[in-house]
C-alpha cells in the first residue's frame, strides 16, 4: 500500500515506474536486448554520400541468424538501396541473413543531419554459445563510393558494429556487444537501457520526493 502522505505526483511517478519494469519484464529481457538503436551524426561527412550497413557470421561456428533494419529516419524512402548477399527489403525496413559470405546494403544519402534506425536480431540457441558470434557493422562513404568516412575501424570501415551471440539454452538469454568506432558520430544503444532507466529514474524521483514531503516542516 501506497504512503497517504504521498502526493498524486508521486503515486503517478511510481505507478510509471512500476509500468516501466514491467513492460521490460513482461516482453522478455533477453528478447528487447536483441533491439539496438543507432544515431548517425553526418554533418562532417559532406554533402552525399552512403551508409554501408553488413551482416555476417562473425566466427565459423555461428548458428544461422537475422538482423532486421527498422525505423530509419533520414533516409530518402524513395531511394532504392543495392543489396547483396542475404537481403531482402521487408515491411518498414530491410532483414539480413548470415548464411551468405557477404550481406551488405549500400543506400545512397544525403549528409548533413543525423540518420537514425533500428536493429534487431533473432537466431537459435546455441549450447556451444561462447565464441560463436554474428555481426552487424555500419560504416560511411563519400559520393565515390569508395571513400571511407569518419573515424572508422582500419580493417573493417565501420563506424560501428554489434556482435550477437545466441543464448546457451532454448529461453536463455543471448548477449549483444556494442563497439563504437567513432563516438563522434555514432552512438548505439540497445533499447532495454531506456527502459530501466526509465523505470529506476521514475522510482528514484518518487523516492526523493517522498523523502522531501516527510521532512517538510508542518504548515
Amino acid at each position: 500500500m501506497f504512503n497517504s502522505a504521498l502526493t498524486a505526483t508521486t503515486r503517478r511517478l511510481v505507478r510509471g515506474a512500476f509500468l516501466a519494469l514491467a513492460l521490460a519484464a513482461s516482453s522478455g529481457l533477453a528478447a528487447a536486448a536483441n533491439i539496438v538503436h543507432f544515431d548517425i551524426d553526418t554533418a562532417g561527412f559532406g554533402a552525399s554520400g552512403y551508409i554501408d550497413m553488413q551482416f555476417g557470421a562473425g566466427s565459423g561456428g555461428a548458428l544461422p541468424a537475422t538482423a532486421t533494419v527498422f525505423n530509419l529516419s533520414g533516409f530518402d524512402p524513395a531511394v532504392t538501396p543495392d543489396l547483396f548477399g542475404d537481403v531482402s527489403a521487408v515491411a518498414g525496413g530491410y532483414r539480413f541473413g548470415n548464411t551468405a559470405g557477404w550481406n551488405d546494403l549500400f543506400h545512397a544519402v544525403t549528409f548533413g543531419g543525423v540518420l537514425s534506425f533500428d536493429v534487431s536480431f533473432d537466431g537459435g540457441y546455441d549450447p556451444a554459445a561462447f565464441g560463436n558470434y554474428s555481426r552487424f557493422g555500419v560504416g560511411a562513404y563519400a559520393a565515390d563510393g569508395m571513400t571511407v568516412l569518419g573515424n572508422a575501424d582500419p580493417l573493417s570501415g565501420f563506424l560501428a558494429s554489434v556482435d550477437f551471440q545466441p543464448a546457451a539454452t532454448p529461453g536463455g538469454s543471448p548477449v549483444v556487444g556494442v563497439d563504437i568506432a567513432d563516438p563522434d558520430a555514432v552512438t548505439a544503444v540497445p533499447e532495454p537501457a531506456g527502459w530501466l532507466l526509465s523505470g529506476t529514474g521514475l522510482a528514484a524521483m518518487a523516492l526523493l520526493a517522498r523523502r522531501r514531503r516527510a521532512t517538510a516542516p508542518a504548515a
